[in-house]
C-alpha cells in the first residue's frame, strides 16, 4: 500500500484526493487508521528523499488529506457510524460528505 501511495504522489501533478480514494477502494478491508498511516509514511517518505518543489507540494498535499481523514473519522464517532474500516469511509463519504469522491 505504502508504495502505491508513493507512486501516485510522485506522479504528475494531480488532485490530492486520489490517493485516499484510491488506498480506500482497493483497500476496502483495511483499517480506516491504516489509511492514515499509508499516506503518512509515503508522504514523510517523499520529503525526505525528494527535494523538488513538486514532490513537497504533493507531501503537504497527503498531509492535508490525513487530516480531513481524521476530523471525517471523528464526525463518524459523533453520529455513532461505523469507523473502523475503508469500506465505512467509503460508506460515509457516499451518504454525507463527497469531498474524496467529486
Amino acid at each position: 500500500m505504502i508504495e502505491e501511495a508513493v507512486r501516485i504522489l510522485l506522479s504528475p501533478p494531480q488532485d490530492p484526493r486520489i490517493i485516499v480514494r484510491f488506498l480506500v477502494t482497493h483497500w476496502p478491508d483495511a483499517s480506516a487508521l491504516q489509511v492514515i498511516y499509508v499516506i503518512a509514511m509515503a508522504a514523510g517518505a517523499v520529503e525526505h528523499m525528494f527535494s523538488r518543489p513538486e514532490s513537497r507540494d504533493a507531501a503537504h498535499n497527503a498531509w492535508r488529506m490525513i487530516g480531513i481523514i481524521g476530523v471525517d473519522l471523528y464526525t463518524m464517532e459523533c453520529l455513532g457510524l461505523p469507523k473502523l474500516t475503508a469500506r465505512d469511509l467509503l460508506s460515509f463519504w457516499r451518504e454525507h460528505d463527497r469531498f474524496f469522491l467529486d
